[in-house]
């Protein structure tokens, strides 16, 4: 009996270990799930809470923004009428202490010579608002951007620093007022900027024309120097060039935040790189000349291309006799009688103002973004 009772109680603990192991497990796992359950919800609801949110607010923003064009609108709108007035605003950056630059000049400079001759717009005399901001200051130029318009202007030009340029640029946008640039302008992605005229030749057109440059010489190797990452989209025509043609290239950066190239200099004549293209500013053409020249690289042997506009605008006289290779595109043709009296008239004119000479540059020479503002 004792052993048959012990088999009993064995059974029938089991059965009662297992129920109470149940009903343990089932107690445990629900407190498990409802901890799991309201972690997942909490996330769930941040992720609801902050997707509502910012659909609320770009709602807000949107509303916010509406109304605020649309006062402005009604400020601006009734002044747009006197623009049978001729009235222009000039937006020009400016380094304090440092005299009118070119660029105003240029302004002021076509305004006068325009309103001069009777038969471009005979009912009509120009007029302009100039304002002067400091640079890289975006701020400032859309609050005196919204000043102009305020006046009436008919049209903006400037200024020519990027960022302060696309906050111009979007106001001038939103009023339906035509912005005027003069600079390279990154080639958009959409057509949002409809009411702006860039005069500056297309970064596509300058890029096929360097590579029929190329082409045209023959070159089967040559090295690509540019100033900064703009540089890499004005000559990616080139860039693309050795999965079509024949021709090996090898890219160098300028070094930034120094003017001192002669050890990128070094290592080119070193290798033997002796058909260079150089993408870079006029002012920093300048330097590298110089620096070029220095380094004993101003012989026969070498082959430069500039893609700025303004080479010829330089002093080439230093480098005249050295035997170098040089080439580059010149907009202005100063062999037309018309461009050569307006660029006398600008030389003329520079020299009775108190306008900085830049280094390198030929005295009252007229750049590429000058004539363009005339």
């Amino acid at each position: 009996m004792e052993e048959v009772m012990e088999v009993v109680m064995e059974v029938v603990m089991e059965e009662l270990t297992e129920e109470v192991m149940e009903e343990v497990m089932e107690e445990v796992m629900e407190e498990v799930m409802e901890e799991v359950m309201e972690e997942l919800m909490e996330e769930v609801m941040e992720d609801v809470m902050e997707e509502v949110m910012e659909d609320v607010m770009e709602e807000v923003m949107e509303d916010v923004m509406e109304e605020v064009m649309e006062e402005v609108m009604e400020e601006v709108h009734p002044l747009l009428g006197l623009l049978d007035e001729g009235a222009d605003g000039g937006i020009f950056e400016t380094v304090e202490n440092d005299p009118i630059g070119v660029e105003e000049l240029a302004f002021k400079f076509a305004v006068t010579n325009i309103n001069r001759n009777r038969t471009l717009m005979p009912n009509t005399t120009l007029t302009y608002d100039i304002q002067r901001i400091n640079l890289f200051d975006s701020f400032e130029a859309s609050r005196r951007a919204c000043d102009q318009l305020a006046l009436g202007v008919g049209a903006v030009f400037g200024p020519s620093h990027s960022s302060s340029v696309s906050a111009v640029q979007s106001i001038c946008n939103a009023l339906e007022v035509p912005h005027i640039q003069t600079r390279w302008k990154h080639p958009s992605v959409d057509n949002k900027d409809s009411f702006y005229v860039n005069l500056f030749p297309e970064y596509a057109s300058i890029s096929r024309a360097v590579l029929d440059i190329v082409q045209y010489y023959k070159w089967k190797s040559v090295t690509v120097v540019y100033e900064d990452a703009t540089g890499l989209i004005r000559l990616q025509e080139l860039i693309k060039a050795p999965s079509r043609y024949s021709i090996k290239i090898k890219i160098r950066q300028l070094p930034t935040g120094s003017k001192d190239a002669r050890p990128l200099l070094k290592e080119m004549k070193k290798g033997k790189e002796f058909y260079v293209i150089f993408d870079c500013s006029y002012q920093t053409s300048a330097d590298v000349l110089k620096q070029i020249l220095s380094m004993g690289m101003m012989t026969e042997y070498y082959h430069y291309f500039f893609t700025t506009l303004d080479l010829f605008s330089l002093d080439l006289e230093p480098y005249r006799y050295s035997g170098v290779n040089m080439t580059g595109f010149r907009l202005l043709n100063i062999d037309n009688p018309q461009v050569a009296s307006v660029v006398e008239r600008w030389a003329m004119e520079r020299l009775q103002s108190p306008s900085k000479v830049e280094l390198g540059m030929m005295e009252g020479m007229m750049t590429v973004r000058t004539g363009l503002w005339y």
